[in-house]
Parts: C-alpha cells; sequence; structure tokens
C-alpha cells in the first residue's frame, strides 16, 4: 500500500496484514531486560491506608520490552523477544508468551523475575503503579546477553531497546548494545531514561524517544520549543541518530531529524481506559512502520495511532490493527 493512501486509511480498500508495501523479512527484535508479570488490579474504589479489594485481576507478560513485542505481533509484523527471565516467575512468563504465540529467547537469571502492579480505581479512572526494582544481574549473565544480542544483530534488522535497566548491567550497557547493532548494519529504537538514554544515545541509534520529563531532565530545555528538539536531532546527528522523538502524552509527538526537518503529531481525543503501556505501543508503531520503509509523516501517524489504540484499551500492551488503522485517519500531522 502507498503512503498516500495509508494517509488517507481507506480502511476497507486495504490489506489489515500488510500497513505498508514493504514486507519484512526479519522479525524485529524487543529487547526485555526488565522483564516482569504486569498485574493489573481493578478496584471499585481505591483508598490510601485502607483495605482495598480488588473486583478483578488480569496478569500479563510485561516490562516495556515486552509490551512492544506484543504491539509489534498485534501489528502483523514478525517479532522475537530477548532478555532475562529467572525462577517461577520467569518461567510464567515464559509459559505466557508461549501462550501467545510470540517468539523469545531469554537467558535464564538466577534471581527471581520481577512483579509490578497497576492499581486502577474503576469510580475515577486513575491507575496508580507500584513496580519492584529487577533483579541483580551476574557478571556472567549479562555477558551470555550480550552475546544473544550480537548473534541476532544482523544487516538490515530493526530492533528496540526500552526501559529501565536492572541491576549489575551497569548504564552503558545500552550503549553496548547499540554499538554492536551499529557494527552489524542494525537499526535500533532506544526508548529508556537517565544516564542510559544519554549514553546510549551516544552511541548512535536509529531513533531516540524520550518523554517529555526525560527530555526536561536530559537537556534543560522544554520540548514544546521546537528549537530545543532541533537543537538536540543536529546534537545526535553527529553520532548518527537519524531521528528524535519527544512523546507529549495526550499532545501527540514531535520528532525532529538532524537537517532542521521537525514533524508534530497529535491524536484525536479518546476515552481512555488504561494509559499504561501506550509509549510502548508507539515505539512497536514506529518501529513496525520504519522497517516497512514509511515516510516520516505516515510513520508517525501509525505510531501515534498504536500507542491511542493502547489507551483505549483495558489492558497493557494491548491493541488491535483494525483499531490501530482507524485512529490513523483521525491524527493530525503537520509539518512545523
Amino acid at each position: 500500500m502507498d503512503n498516500q493512501l495509508f494517509g488517507n486509511m481507506q480502511l476497507n480498500d486495504m490489506r489489515l496484514d500488510a500497513p505498508s508495501n514493504q514486507e519484512l523479512t526479519l522479525p524485529i527484535v524487543c529487547a526485555s531486560l526488565n522483564t516482569a508479570i504486569d498485574k493489573r488490579l481493578m478496584l471499585p474504589g481505591f483508598g490510601l491506608g485502607q483495605v482495598n479489594r480488588a473486583a478483578r485481576i488480569e496478569a500479563t507478560a510485561g516490562g516495556k520490552g515486552l509490551n512492544a513485542a506484543r504491539v509489534i505481533q498485534s501489528l502483523g509484523a514478525p517479532v522475537m523477544a530477548a532478555g532475562f527471565a529467572g525462577g517461577a516467575n520467569g518461567s510464567w512468563v515464559k509459559n505466557r508468551l508461549d501462550a501467545i504465540g510470540l517468539d523469545h529467547q531469554l537467558v535464564l537469571i538466577d534471581q527471581e523475575t520481577r512483579i509490578c502492579l497497576n492499581l486502577i480505581d474503576e469510580s475515577t479512572g486513575v491507575s496508580t503503579e507500584v513496580l519492584e526494582p529487577g533483579p541483580d544481574i551476574s557478571p556472567s549473565e549479562k555477558e551470555r546477553f550480550l552475546t544473544l544480542w550480537r548473534s541476532l544483530c544482523l544487516p538490515g534488522r530493526w530492533m528496540t531497546l526500552s526501559g529501565s535497566l536492572p541491576r549489575g548491567l551497569g548504564d552503558d550497557y545500552y550503549a553496548r548494545l547499540v554499538g554492536a547493532a551499529r557494527q552489524a548494519g542494525a537499526h535500533v529504537v532506544l526508548d529508556t531514561s537517565g544516564t542510559a538514554l544519554s549514553l546510549g544515545a551516544a552511541s548512535g541509534p536509529h531513533t531516540v524517544k524520550p518523554n517529555e520529563d526525560e527530555f526536561r531532565s536530559w537537556t534543560g530545555d522544554d520540548p514544546r520549543e521546537h528549537d530545543a528538539v532541533r537543537r538536540l536531532a543536529a546534537k545526535l546527528g553527529e553520532a548518527g541518530v537519524r531521528t528524535v522523538i519527544v512523546s507529549l502524552g495526550r499532545d501527540g509527538c514531535v520528532a525532529a531529524t538532524p537537517d532542521g526537518e521537525l514533524w508534530r503529531a497529535v491524536p484525536p481525543a479518546v476515552q481512555a481506559a488504561n494509559p499504561v503501556g501506550s509509549g510502548d505501543a508507539f515505539v512497536a508503531g514506529w518501529t513496525v512502520a520504519c522497517a516497512r520503509g514509511m515516510e516520516m509523516p505516515e510513520a508517525l501517524r501509525f505510531a501515534v495511532a498504536a500507542g491511542t489504540a493502547n489507551a483505549q484499551s483495558a489492558g497493557t500492551g494491548q491493541v488491535s490493527l483494525a483499531d490501530t488503522m482507524a485512529l490513523c485517519a483521525r491524527v493530525e500531522v503537520e509539518r512545523a
């Protein structure tokens, strides 16, 4: 499908299993270094300091990398998850990935995979997250994953690095993974924060995607001032970064390239059921779009639509391709 048709989003005229004219020959690889069991507890009401009884509980194999991988699978693209898993919780994660047919290569670790809670007050829609710290990765486990990652770095392959780094890896671990991918000719989308973000970005991934708060902490600038985003894109372009995208929550995102090109994408107003994981869905949509050869405006449209589709879903990292396509028609993209 050509980009003009995709931009107009004539849903009945397209194949839902192929939102571009370029099919993928290599599965996208999503790194999940801080894998988790994500539990969503739906509460009739939430009172701090009180006994709260959940009406419903849902659990998924999560962490930002697995959220992105699940969305990529839902969008009809081949995908593989790579990361760490340990203990009974890690076995549960592997079984869940097997159950949904999501290919994975997980390095087994001695410590237990974490559990993260999302408490949703159904009376107000307010979501409260409680995140366990990740496991402490040993030096040998760290090197085993690096060996696995290098084996997956193939020319032309798209790869994602998402979320925080568990203890033991060091702040430069994403930078090492980016370096290995670049050396092999693979393309990396980096979505993290803090020192891991600044070091990883300096190693030259294809795309860097901080959110608004991460951008402010990193640069001291306001990403809503477009020149600030252009400056960062120009600076990172010297290291090989092709695109800087700053997500702005319900206001969408701005994206800049090293040559000063800047685009703004705004999602439609929707009733959000659970915004958790929408950033991961955005990364998934962007990576699929780039891997299929879409140009900047249509790739942003698809990414924003995927993030919005996730926000409308009660689950985390759960979208449908049909919903994403329908939302694309309502995403506003303009050059700024």
